[in-house]
């Protein structure tokens, strides 16, 4: 006997039977391809993903995906974890959690995120799913790597490495900040493996950036010469209005101070 499920007199006897595999089955994300398994037809499966979604027992993140809302859920209100339902927004493309919603954890900054960043190389796109904002942010698969994997609700979610978040620090804030940050917690890091990430950046701008912080921090110019600065042209340190300023010849900038 399920007391408190029967007590729902909106949901049929077939809509109690899923929902309840659905719960035993511990996950908050389900496919369509899941469902109709579970329910042993497609067509029957079609049928019930349709009441469950009109009784707000289920919500569409992408096509084919849906977030299952547990029958504690008082009307339908439950927001699931974040970090799951953000895996679920790239539907199964590559990608990692980084930029600012994970700066907050490894020390970078005070500031909580209030958006969800899922970097990956296939969406562009915001969406609000449950309250909470997602910016899914598309770049050239050479860009993503140096992660780890943490097991959330039985889900196994991918995160920028503390040190490959570093080197997003120098794209998602101005130059001086994230020097600054680069200063503060290199002590806390693997600087071999920093320094690998750093030399397989694919932005030349970057590299030569991090290179020139890097060197006056102290590390050596045996890990140093790994990042490849290119032998054309120079680039500024700083993103300001100041066009001139000493040229740093081994990284290439301009240190426009």
């Amino acid at each position: 006997m399920k007391p408190e499920i029967i007590a729902k007199k909106t949901l049929s006897s077939k809509e109690i039977d899923l929902l309840t595999r659905l719960e035993f089955e511990g996950k908050e994300i389900y496919t369509k391809e899941e469902i109709n398994r579970f329910c042993g037809t497609t067509q029957k499966g079609a049928y019930l993903i349709k009441k469950l979604l009109e009784k707000k027992r289920l919500r569409k993140i992408v096509k084919n995906t849906y977030l299952f809302i547990p029958m504690k859920a008082p009307g339908g209100k439950w927001a699931g974890n974040e970090y799951v339902i953000a895996k679920a927004l790239v539907n199964g493309t590559k990608y990692y959690i980084g930029y600012s919603s994970v700066f907050n954890s490894y020390g970078f900054t005070e500031q909580v995120a209030q958006m969800i960043h899922v970097v990956n190389d296939k969406y562009s796109l915001k969406k609000t799913v449950g309250g909470v904002r997602y910016k899914l942010i598309k770049v050239l698969p050479d860009r993503i790597y140096g992660l780890e994997s943490r097991r959330i609700n039985r889900e196994d979610i991918d995160f920028a490495s503390k040190e490959r978040a570093l080197i997003d620090a120098f794209r998602f804030y101005d130059v001086k900040k994230a020097s600054d940050i680069l200063a503060e917690q290199l002590k806390n890091m693997d600087v071999k493996v920093s320094v690998d990430y750093v030399a397989r950046y694919p932005v030349q701008l970057i590299r030569r950036r991090m290179g020139y912080f890097l060197e006056r921090l102290g590390v050596s110019q045996k890990l140093l010469g790994k990042i490849d600065t290119g032998i054309k042209g120079y680039s500024f340190l700083y993103d300001t209005d100041i066009k001139k300023g000493k040229a740093d010849k081994r990284w290439r900038v301009i240190v426009n101070e």
